[in-house]
């Protein structure tokens, strides 16, 4: 594999360019930068990884799930994954801005218009991923992001499959086995209550994460979001504890009925069970149709054409020997945003 280095310009393999002084964003496993197709010369998202000796390539793994979930409506385009040196890169699509973001710009707060839309598409998604075999294990807003285009700009993409796990066997049918041992995976603020007592996590969990995210782009904060604690065990546990013992009632106060409802629904399922996608999807298309009369596909962001569309010219440099946090992270580069785990 060829590449060229320069002050501000990395080439990968005569491919792709890299602009080193463009950072989208960074996480605990890396960063990610603006990128273009040297040949069409599109733009592209560029996730960069520092291999370990002692660590399994996340972004291999990912790369290897994208590719799989190839071809499905909301699901980013993979284009090129390349070693250099000691470094991993993965060349995909570059998206717009993420729902938490879309939600601050909205003063915390989404119309059950739009909450509902948002929650078929989330639906949606991860209906089409679990028949893929796959649970995503970190469903969160900042993991759902809008396109960048006018016409896409109504769609939301499901990123980052760094933490997902294949939960069936696609030859044999097999589900996993029930563990009641596992280290917690995902984001406390938005996981379910199984994921945090240890429960091995299958596709009720997502169903979960889902409900939950559509609570917070609604009332714009969870009952949990600011428990104060004495460290992050503790925080853990606090948090726990509320989702547990919160009436579902008052977790989803001046919202439709359907909510605490679904919320319920999503938590009685069994391990090995399959959700009912449709029943979801069409509860929430009546309550739609009950408020509207018609199904209304608008979206509150829709008139905000500066949040929908990615700015390519008013990127912020960001010195390379940033620091790489240790926590999730989200960085802003003009209307450019990357959520990273």
């Amino acid at each position: 594999m060829v590449s060229k280095y320069d002050n501000k310009e990395l080439f990968l393999d005569y491919k792709y360019k890299l602009f080193r002084n463009k950072k989208l964003g960074f996480g605990s496993f890396g960063q990610v930068y603006l990128g273009q197709n040297i040949i069409n010369k599109s733009y592209n998202a560029i996730k960069v990884e520092k291999i370990s000796n002692t660590q399994t390539s996340l972004l291999k793994y990912e790369y290897s799930i994208l590719k799989y979930l190839q071809g499905l409506e909301g699901i980013p385009q993979c284009y090129y994954f390349t070693k250099i040196k000691e470094y991993n890169f993965l060349i995909m699509d570059l998206l717009g801005p993420n729902l938490s973001f879309l939600l601050n710009q909205h003063n915390n707060h989404f119309s059950i218009n739009t909450i509902i839309n948002i929650g078929i598409q989330m639906i949606e998604r991860i209906e089409e991923i679990h028949k893929r075999h796959i649970i995503h294990r970190d469903i969160k807003p900042g993991n759902f992001l809008i396109g960048n285009s006018e016409n896409s700009k109504n769609i939301i993409y499901l990123i980052d499959f760094g933490l997902s796990k294949r939960f069936r066997n696609p030859k044999t049918g097999n589900h996993i086995l029930y563990k009641d041992d596992k280290k917690f995976i995902g984001t406390t603020k938005f996981s379910s209550i199984y994921s945090q007592l240890g429960i091995e996590q299958s596709r009720r969990d997502d169903l979960e994460g889902i409900i939950y995210s559509l609570i917070y782009l609604f009332k714009g904060f969870l009952p949990w979001s600011n428990l104060k604690a004495k460290n992050k065990e503790e925080k853990f546990h606090k948090i726990l504890e509320k989702k547990i013992n919160i009436n579902v009632d008052i977790l989803c106060q001046d919202m439709p009925l359907i909510f605490p409802k679904l919320l319920m629904y999503t938590r009685s399922l069994l391990f090995e069970e399959k959700p009912d996608y449709d029943l979801i999807k069409n509860k929430l298309i009546e309550e739609l149709n009950y408020k509207y009369s018609i199904l209304n596909n608008d979206y509150d962001w829709i008139d905000n054409k500066e949040n929908s569309i990615v700015n390519l010219s008013n990127l912020k440099e960001k010195k390379e020997d940033d620091k790489i946090s240790n926590s999730i992270k989200v960085m802003s580069s003009s209307n450019i945003w990357i959520i990273i785990n």
